[in-house]
C-alpha cells in the first residue's frame, strides 16, 4: 500500500481496525464459552458441584448457554453486535466529568486550583479532525486555570496529521498548556518534531521539568518508555523534574503512565514523599468491557483515584478518545476538571 493514495490508506485502516474492534469483543465470548464448556463438563463428575449446575440450570436460558452450543453462538454474535455497535456510536461522546480533590496544606493562590485534564487523544489511525475539535470544544467550555495533557497525543508523524492535531493549539488561547510525552510520540519518527510542533503553538512541553502555576509547583516527567527511544538523555527522570520546586510548595506531576508510581516508589522514594498529585492515562480503562477483567488484573493501578505510597494521591484518566479500534466505553471517552482545593 505504499504507492496508495493517503484517503485509501486510511480507509482500508478504519475497516480494519472496525473489523479488529469487533474481534476483541468476540472473542472475548468465545473463550468464555470455551471456559464454560471446559469446566462444565468437570463440575458434572462431582456430586457437589453438579448440585450447582442443575440449580443454574433450572432456570432454561443458562441450561441453554451451558449445554447447547447453537445457543453459544447465537449469545455471542448477538453480545458481539450490540457492544460493537454501541461502542462505535459512544466512542466521540465526549463527556466532561467533574472531581474535587482535597490536598493537605495546598499553597495555591487562594486555596484553589482548577484544572482541565485531557489524554490519550490518539490523533491519526481512526481519530481525525473532528474528533480532536470536539475534544477542545469540551474544555473551552469550562473556565479553568490550566489545561493538562497527560500524553499519547498522536498515533502518526507531524507529516502526515498536522492539520488533524491543529484543534489542540487553541487551548494556549483559553488558559495555559502544558504537556508531557506518553509511548505512542516515540512510535512515529522523531518525537523532537511534535514537541517543537506544541511549543511553536504556545503548549509547554514539559521534559522532566516544573513551572509554578498559581503558587503550585506542576511538574512533568517523559513517560515511562522513552529510554527505549533512542534518545540521548531523554528518560523518565523524577528527580530532575522536581528539582526546581520551591520548598514547602504542593507538587503536581504530569506522569503518562501510572505504573511509573512503582518505579518512582523503588529508585525516588523521597521525591515521591513530596508530591502531592500525580495525574495520569495510558491505561483507557480496558477502553472495550471484555476487556476490562485483564487490565484489571494486569494493571497497578486502573481508572480512578487512588492513594498512593508516602501519602500522595494518583488520578487516572480513561482518556478523551481511544486507540486503535474507533470503539470505546459509554461515557468513558472523557475530560476532566478537577477542583483542587486544600485540605
Amino acid at each position: 500500500m505504499y504507492y496508495a493514495p493517503a484517503f485509501l490508506q486510511w480507509l482500508l485502516f478504519d475497516l480494519t481496525s472496525i473489523s479488529a474492534g469487533i474481534w476483541t469483543n468476540m472473542i472475548a465470548f468465545v473463550c468464555g464459552f470455551g471456559l464454560v464448556n471446559f469446566f462444565a463438563g468437570k463440575m458434572k463428575m462431582f456430586q457437589y458441584t453438579s448440585w450447582i449446575l442443575d440449580l443454574i440450570g433450572k432456570i432454561p436460558y443458562f441450561y441453554d448457554l451451558m449445554w447447547k452450543r447453537r445457543s453459544q453462538i447465537k449469545f455471542t454474535l448477538v453480545m458481539t453486535l450490540l457492544t460493537s455497535v454501541t461502542m462505535f456510536i459512544s466512542r466521540d461522546w465526549i463527556v466532561v466529568k467533574h472531581k474535587t480533590i482535597k490536598i493537605p496544606n495546598f499553597t495555591a493562590d487562594g486555596g484553589h486550583l482548577r484544572v482541565a485534564v485531557i489524554s490519550d487523544l490518539h490523533a491519526g489511525a481512526s481519530v481525525y479532525t473532528t474528533q480532536i475539535h470536539q475534544v477542545v470544544e469540551k474544555v473551552l467550555e469550562n473556565q479553568v486555570d490550566a489545561v493538562l495533557i497527560v500524553g499519547d497525543m498522536v498515533d502518526a508523524p507531524v507529516a502526515d496529521i498536522e492539520d488533524r492535531v491543529r484543534p489542540v493549539l487553541q487551548l494556549p488561547v483559553h488558559a495555559p498548556t502544558y504537556f508531557v510525552t506518553g509511548n505512542h510520540e516515540y512510535y512515529y519518527g522523531d518525537v523532537h518534531e511534535w514537541l517543537r510542533f506544541y511549543r511553536n503553538g504556545h503548549i509547554t512541553v514539559l521534559e522532566n521539568e516544573s513551572a509554578m502555576l498559581r503558587g503550585v509547583c506542576l511538574a512533568g516527567v517523559n513517560d515511562i518508555s522513552s529510554p527505549k527511544s533512542g534518545i540521548l538523555n531523554h528518560e523518565m527522570d523524577l528527580p530532575k523534574a522536581v528539582q526546581r520546586c520551591p520548598k514547602n510548595t504542593s507538587q503536581i506531576v504530569m506522569s503518562h503512565n501510572p505504573a511509573s508510581i512503582r518505579e518512582f516508589q523503588v529508585d525516588h522514594p523521597k521525591e515521591l514523599s513530596k508530591i502531592d498529585l500525580i495525574l495520569s492515562g495510558h491505561t483507557h480503562a480496558g477502553q472495550f468491557y471484555v476487556v476490562i477483567p485483564v487490565v484489571y488484573w494486569l494493571l497497578p493501578y486502573f481508572y480512578g483515584l487512588y492513594e498512593i505510597p508516602f501519602g500522595g494521591q494518583l488520578m487516572v484518566t480513561a482518556g478523551s478518545l481511544y486507540q486503535g479500534p474507533p470503539m470505546k466505553m459509554i461515557g468513558m471517552s472523557e475530560v476532566w476538571v478537577l477542583d483542587l482545593i486544600g485540605e
